[in-house]
């Protein structure tokens, strides 16, 4: 079975969601993690996730879109969220440093508070780093997050980058991009298949004109077919691997 550790699936229409839906269990996708970007959009993966038997919640507030609703008692609500019986990770969390980005001071705070609420509960935490490793690896590190289970989703960094990761008992996502970044594929190459797991951050990209080229969580398929390739190991125990470490983060 393979598992979807980090989408956007909540923000897809009804008709384009059961469509992916579909198409997902043509692929053998059983699971599909459903992240959170703010508490209303955090609410919606919920609401998903008591409508589609394959999906489940995660919940948190994205850097880029910390100043996009009040966030008043942010912990106290997601807290709240927690509490619901198919919220199993945090996310999606971090630091994402552009020139209209949130304070970084905010953004820091916010990543940090919201590892400490992943400790707290127990639950896993997949991060988004962009532009922004460094200051990731400061957080990472005084919050202790070798106490929890971890995702570095949508990995693009380099090997340097991974193997700091790794010492911080973090699993490294692999996504589409991997496919033809050659760089990349050549990190992901030499990362321990027992720590990568893998995404496609599916959202609804109605840029594309032909509807069959949006990415889904279908598109597993194609980035566990790279990484046999790359590793030159049989997809199905590739494929084996990627569930019975996904499962372990997730605690399913």
């Amino acid at each position: 079975m393979l598992i979807d550790i980090h989408t956007h699936v909540q923000q897809f229409n009804k008709e384009d969601l059961d469509l992916l839906i579909h198409n997902s269990k043509i692929a053998n996708v059983g699971i599909i993690i459903a992240a959170g970007t703010t508490i209303s959009d955090s609410e919606k993966s919920i609401a998903l996730s008591k409508k589609y038997e394959e999906i489940y919640a995660a919940v948190g507030i994205h850097p880029q879109n910390i100043l996009d609703e009040n966030t008043n008692n942010y912990l106290e609500k997601l807290t709240k969220l927690i509490e619901h019986p198919k919220t199993i990770m945090i996310s999606e969390i971090g630091i994402d440093i552009q020139k209209e980005s949130p304070e970084l001071s905010l953004q820091k705070d916010f990543f940090y508070n919201q590892i400490l609420i992943a400790e707290e509960y127990n639950l896993p935490i997949a991060f988004h780093v962009r532009n922004a490793e460094k200051e990731a690896l400061e957080i990472i590190k005084s919050a202790n997050i070798k106490n929890i289970k971890s995702v570095a989703h949508y990995f693009l960094g380099n090997y340097d980058y991974a193997k700091r990761l790794l010492n911080e008992n973090v699993y490294i996502s692999v996504a589409k991009p991997f496919l033809r970044d050659e760089e990349l594929s050549e990190v992901i190459k030499k990362l321990p298949l027992d720590q990568i797991v893998i995404e496609t951050d599916s959202y609804p990209q109605y840029f594309k004109k032909n509807r069959q080229r949006w990415t889904e969580p279908k598109d597993l398929l194609l980035i566990i077919e790279k990484l046999s390739k790359l590793k030159n190991i049989d997809p199905e125990y590739i494929t084996e691997q990627i569930e019975k470490n996904s499962k372990n983060i997730l605690d399913l």
